[in-house]
């Protein structure tokens, strides 16, 4: 994940926080998708985490935040499948 892209991830990830407190969930997520940040993750790694967030943001009614988590777990989830095929 670059530049832009991650700056927007991270970014929703500090929103999601202030947006849902109360929901142990959202903080355990946001924990593990920031180790993997810091590590240079493979968006295989990330997408599941970034996906269940985003469902998470739904059930609280945090459309914005559920859209932009949407749109970067679609991102992931193209560059996954492109690193398979291209390993084939």
């Amino acid at each position: 994940m670059k530049g832009f892209s991650h700056f927007i991830l991270v970014s929703t990830l500090d929103l999601a926080v202030e947006a849902m407190p109360h929901d142990y969930r959202v903080d355990n997520y946001v924990e593990e998708i920031r180790r993997s940040l810091e590590s240079s993750p493979q968006p295989d790694e990330l997408w599941p985490a970034v996906t269940d967030l985003s469902e998470i943001a739904l059930q609280h009614r945090q459309f914005f935040i559920a859209a932009r988590l949407q749109e970067i777990a679609r991102q992931l989830e193209r560059a996954a499948e492109s690193d398979v095929n291209s390993a084939v």
